[in-house]
């Protein structure tokens, strides 16, 4: 059985924590978003522009992507970089 997308996001915030990083974010694609929001009943909105959570996971921000797959923690200064060069659904 493999872990839920919660359990995954979790591994790698002790993981970011141990390599002395700030987790800020976690980025979810299209796919992962939707098999998250599965696993936790969470509810959101595919209409609009209400598509940025907080805290579902770990306290983190989070942030659904324009990718298929993608779960990732990132730091304030990653989320930054993606953000000037990529579009945040």
């Amino acid at each position: 059985m493999t872990d839920t997308i919660q359990a995954q996001v979790f591994k790698q915030i002790l993981q970011f924590k141990a390599e002395g990083k700030t987790p800020v974010a976690v980025m979810l694609g299209h796919e992962d978003w939707l098999i998250f929001a599965e696993q936790s009943q969470v509810a959101y909105t595919p209409f609009g522009s209400a598509r940025r959570y907080q805290p579902a996971l770990g306290g983190l921000l989070l942030v659904r992507v324009d990718e298929m797959h993608k779960t990732e923690i990132v730091t304030q200064s990653q989320l930054d970089a993606y953000v000037a060069t990529h579009q945040i659904l």
